[in-house]
């Protein structure tokens, strides 16, 4: 999705939104508040940065979502969010890693992307469990993500070497 790589971009190129009170968690919590906070074009960019610095690619997505959610109510768009996307944004708080790779696959498929190709396997798992983690705030969370990410930097390795 395009326009959630343009919002990770611009998020972490921005200041710190945490570091300035806004929390990610309190942004999501209210899934009718999020739709105002982080849907609306006027609404604060910093409460959108919150979301995509916590969640990395995966807020980006959940911003992305209700800020279609939000034009979808006003009558501006008549295309909902595919249902993967849906579902992400509605149970995020509970989903595991696993599930959130799978909603991340049908993202991806609604958008006409292979998603049986292994390297976006692999990035799609680990943006998943980089979200978990900093969700969970765990320690088998926190392992998952570097087991991720040492089998994205396998497989660039491989890359690099052919």
């Amino acid at each position: 999705m395009e326009a959630a790589t343009d919002l990770l971009g611009q998020a972490l190129a921005a200041a710190d939104a945490e570091a300035g009170g806004l929390r990610a968690d309190d942004l999501l919590a209210d899934p009718e508040g999020a739709v105002q906070l982080l849907g609306d074009p006027r609404a604060w960019p910093a409460a959108r940065h919150a979301v995509v610095q916590r969640y990395g690619r995966v807020g980006a997505l959940l911003v992305v979502g209700y800020e279609q959610r939000w034009r979808v109510r006003r009558g501006l768009e008549r295309h909902p969010n595919p249902p993967a996307l849906d579902t992400l944004l509605d149970h995020f708080a509970e989903l595991r890693a696993e599930e959130i790779e799978d909603l991340l696959a049908g993202i991806e498929r609604a958008e006409g992307v292979d998603d049986a190709d292994e390297a976006l396997a692999a990035r799609r798992l680990l943006h998943a469990t980089y979200a978990q983690a900093a969700r969970d705030g765990t320690d088998d969370a926190h392992r998952a993500y570097m087991s991720a990410l040492e089998a994205v930097m396998r497989q660039a390795a491989r890359s690099l070497a052919s």
